[in-house]
């Protein structure tokens, strides 16, 4: 049940783990979105580099994460970082949240659930990624596309920085960098904003309007699968179809 009136988060009070080495963006961001009465608690996981190592750390951070969360009264836990979330494999992900769910006593899903029920109500097919990372990171996200979400990856556009600098990326780079890549790709009926700590959600509807597609930015994915798997059915509009519609 959503926490007693008279708190923050009287209406859902959201248990995040941050998989990012600063969090700058992603809380300015999500206020943007969500109605008053819907917070945010958040944990930063050891990210380090995506080494082995650092994957492992951040899973074991993240169960101890949602074991405090819980403690602390959040009405639903979302794990954050796909790489995180999918390193046990792609196809133990569901059973690893239902049985954290039934030991902490809350709800719990993850960003790589929110994606791919986002992706899903939109109806998309043919996915155009673009990522603020290098180009090495192109096979990673198609991967997870064809593998995870099922979905034909249609390119990919890489922003050429790094996890430390993603909160300097301006403001109009998701804009310019879809008009790029669906250019060479016109097939391209949604485009997955990769990374949800750099300045996505406010080109949103730019991009929907001028390209005609759909967008699945992950913060955008995050915030809406945090308030439906908490009851708040608000249609929020700014932000893109998912939210306005789904």
């Amino acid at each position: 049940m959503p926490s007693p009136s008279g708190t923050y988060g009287h209406r859902a009070r959201i248990g995040y783990t941050v998989a990012a080495v600063t969090t700058e963006v992603f809380p300015i961001d999500w206020y943007k979105i969500v109605p008053d009465g819907v917070t945010l608690m958040m944990i930063t996981l050891p990210l380090g580099d995506r080494s082995p190592e650092d994957v492992k750390k951040c899973n074991d951070a993240s169960h101890e994460a949602a074991h405090a969360f819980a403690q602390s009264g959040a009405d639903l836990v979302l794990l954050g970082g796909v790489p995180v979330n999918l390193s046990r494999g792609a196809d133990k992900l569901d059973d690893y949240l239902k049985q954290l769910e039934d030991e902490i006593g809350v709800p719990v899903s993850s960003s790589s659930s929110a994606q791919r029920n986002a992706y899903k109500a939109l109806g998309s097919r043919k996915v155009g990624t673009i990522h603020p990372f290098m180009p090495d990171q192109h096979p990673r996200h198609e991967k997870y596309l064809k593998e995870f979400f099922g979905l034909e990856p249609a390119g990919c556009y890489a922003g050429m920085s790094n996890l430390k600098e993603l909160g300097k990326i301006p403001v109009d780079s998701a804009l310019q960098w879809a008009r790029a890549l669906k250019k060479e790709r016109p097939e391209i009926d949604t485009f997955n904003f990769a990374c949800p700590h750099w300045r996505v959600i406010d080109a949103i509807e730019a991009i929907e309007q001028e390209l005609k597609v759909s967008c699945m930015a992950s913060l955008q994915a995050i915030a809406w699968e945090s308030m439906r798997k908490t009851g708040v059915n608000d249609k929020i509009k700014g932000y893109g179809r998912l939210l306005s519609e789904h």
